[in-house]
């Protein structure tokens, strides 16, 4: 294919603005890639991709994902480019392959692994061309920026190349649907013993059949529509998963995986079940990819979820649990509340969930809060919830609204005058739930409670 002149210069420029950010010790992970795209909107369409290409993508999952699946391939060897360290969106994906590629826009490197924007799916994937996608799944997410679950699978479905081979979650009646005609392969949870169906949650994406668009019947569900249905008028149904995890051996920290008739124990990275989806997944597509079991288990057996999602630690009599909710995300907020009411002992539970950017900006719209499960924190062993940001009487009122004893709950206009209000003799542990981008505060809230608290262990 003969490049044009604009596609070399963007090149050139792209790679020397990647040196220069680098000698001022800068991540060059976004602005380079931006500027060539500029310049030459169709930079992607004429640099030459690596032989093998890796893609993740899904509303919830993806980086944890992205990392777990980079971290067993370069253990056993592989090689590859990625952007693990930021950059999932066109311009991201850029500067990483400016980085590697020649002048004459050829790839080094023979294998990439790409976590993947959904949103930005369309100005990647058909340039990009994966061998391999993983979706984790596809929920609903931020109303002015992914506005429904079903536009954003028809954006997927629609730029997804015939050759690139599927990784799909059996019980995500959505996400499973993609692409049909599309070599695959599921992964899945079956049902527990004693597990019970959550038929409590405010939301559920999938509500028609998406063959008959008949009303779907649900056998189970977990959370949101992940789970298994069935439609009664054309009999369809959930995939079986190639990948199934048969058993969650939380005492011993095992998974027992079915692989198409194969019983295969993998290590339990993590006990939350949307950690144990991820898990599967990066184990289904490694092994597709042609990793031994005993090879992958090498890796995972090593393996931690990055502390920006989940992190656990103790500070005096008290354990602290720090989780990512991901604001204006309802279904992952929603996850966490579930999984903050399921812990063990007394609670107290601080809330940073506001937009840090549309509270530079703008004005965030809170509308995904009505459609969170808050209603998960009404429970007993939560002694006490502390909320701060500026919009933190809308979050009383949701809580509120939730059955939530006024007298659990204090508000502040600042997200890190939230530990004054504290009562630690209230808890055994406390939970801290905040926004991917409220980073900064919650150093301070974590220092804060190393004062308040007494140290840490």
């Amino acid at each position: 294919m003969k490049k044009p002149i604009r596609f070399y210069l963007a090149v050139f420029g792209g790679k020397l603005m990647i040196k220069l950010m680098r000698l001022m010790k800068r991540n060059a992970t976004n602005l380079p890639g931006e500027a060539s795209l500029i310049f030459f909107p169709k930079l992607l369409h004429y640099i030459d991709m690596p032989e093998k290409v890796i893609a993740i993508t899904g509303t919830n999952g993806k980086t944890t994902v992205s990392n777990m699946i980079s971290d067993i391939l370069e253990g056993n060897g592989y090689e590859f480019i990625s952007n693990r360290f930021g950059g999932n969106v066109d311009t991201g994906i850029a500067s990483i392959l400016l980085s590697d590629c020649t002048f004459s826009g050829k790839c080094r490197a023979k294998m990439a692994v790409f976590e993947v924007d959904e949103r930005s799916a369309g100005r990647i994937l058909p340039f990009v061309k994966p061998d391999y996608l993983v979706c984790t799944n596809l929920q609903r997410d931020s109303m002015k920026r992914n506005a429904h679950t079903e536009y954003i699978f028809n954006f997927l479905n629609s730029n997804i190349s015939d050759k690139t081979t599927l990784i799909l979650n059996a019980d995500d009646i959505i996400s499973s649907s993609l692409r049909p005609e599309n070599k695959r392969a599921y992964f899945g949870i079956k049902r527990q013993p004693n597990e019970e169906s959550n038929d409590k949650s405010i939301i559920c994406d999938a509500v028609l059949c998406p063959k008959c668009h008949a009303h779907l019947v649900f056998d189970f569900k977990r959370y949101n529509h992940i789970g298994l249905a069935h439609c009664e008028k054309c009999g369809y149904k959930n995939p079986t998963a190639n990948y199934c995890v048969e058993n969650i051996d939380y005492e011993n920290k095992k998974l027992i995986i079915n692989h198409n008739g194969t019983t295969e124990e993998y290590p339990l990275v993590e006990k939350r079940i949307t950690d144990i989806y991820n898990t599967s997944s990066a184990i289904a597509l490694t092994r597709e990819f042609g990793v031994s079991h005993e090879n992958v288990v090498k890796i995972l057996s090593k393996a931690k979820i990055v502390k920006t999602r989940y992190d656990n630690y103790r500070i005096g009599n008290h354990e602290i649990i720090i989780s990512l909710a991901k604001g204006q995300n309802p279904v992952a907020c929603s996850g966490v509340c579930n999984a903050v009411s399921k812990e063990s002992g007394n609670k107290a539970v601080i809330m940073i969930l506001e937009d840090y950017y549309d509270a530079q900006r703008t004005s965030e719209n809170l509308a995904w809060i009505y459609e969170t499960d808050f209603e998960y924190l009404n429970d007993d062993s939560i002694k006490q919830i502390i909320v701060g940001g500026k919009r933190c009487s809308d979050y009383l009122l949701r809580l509120l609204m939730a059955g939530i004893d006024r007298e659990k709950i204090s508000i502040c206009d600042s997200e890190t005058d939230t530990v004054s209000f504290l009562k630690p003799e209230n808890a055994e542990k406390i939970m801290i739930m905040y926004d991917l981008f409220n980073t900064k505060s919650l150093d301070i809230i974590k220092t804060q409670l190393e004062e308040k608290l007494g140290g840490k262990k």
